[in-house]
């Protein structure tokens, strides 16, 4: 699997050349695991670059499975909450759906293209939402950079087109080892309206470093420690 090219794509979307400050919030890989067995990898790059308004951050990935690949492409504010998104799906020519949003007002719209046709969506989402795609890891760092983490937070779940309000509790610190090395780690507990409940590890600087969703097996572990 060959690692996402990442400049083209900040490029596109934040709508024309980088210029300015531009500095790396975070980057790395995840290996993705579902009961033990390895099924996927995850790299991703969050920045934060010059805005018309103040500094905004730019979220890319690569998301790729045995046979599919995710593409998130996210502008967002400062603390995260997101202006514009994009989450492309490959699985094969014939199965591949495009997801274009929009943030404005307390509002998003939507556009949605697959095989079946295309289709617009709106609907309403409370101030200060985040935004979290199902199979995609890296967007969890928003959670854990927030002022206050823990409390309920509203998100936006794009390939669903809905918003859900999911709780944060703080479940203390422990060791965790990244490639090798052993991190202290402070984890959090989502809990998810639809029961797909969340583990989340992170760093002291808010840098992810592994999510687990146990009802499914599912973990993401991060393959070296943040820079």
């Amino acid at each position: 699997m060959k690692p996402l090219t990442l400049v083209g794509v900040l490029a596109g979307l934040i709508g024309g050349p980088l210029s300015g400050q531009v500095a790396t919030l975070d980057e790395g890989s995840f290996t993705i695991s579902v009961n033990g067995e390895r099924v996927g990898r995850e790299d991703f790059r969050i920045r934060s670059t010059p805005g018309s308004t103040g500094p905004e951050v730019v979220a890319t990935a690569n998301v790729s499975y045995t046979n599919r690949r995710v593409l998130p492409q996210m502008r967002a504010d400062s603390a995260g909450v997101p202006s514009r998104y994009v989450v492309e799906v490959k699985d094969g020519p014939a199965n591949e759906e495009r997801v274009d949003g929009s943030v404005f007002r307390g509002r998003v719209s939507a556009r949605v293209k697959n095989s079946r046709g295309e289709s617009a969506n709106e609907f309403v989402v409370s101030q200060g939402a985040l935004l979290i795609d199902d199979d995609v890891f890296h967007q969890y760092y928003f959670i854990t950079r927030r002022q206050s983490p823990v409390g309920p937070v509203s998100v936006i779940v794009p390939r669903r087109n809905t918003q859900v309000t999911m709780r944060v509790a703080d479940a203390g610190t422990e060791k965790l080892a990244i490639g090798g090395t052993t991190l202290d780690a402070r984890r959090y507990t989502i809990a998810d309206p639809g029961g797909a409940n969340r583990e989340v590890w992170a760093d002291s600087a808010g840098r992810l470093l592994k999510v687990a969703i146990p009802s499914r097996g599912v973990v993401a572990l991060r393959d070296d420690p943040p820079r």
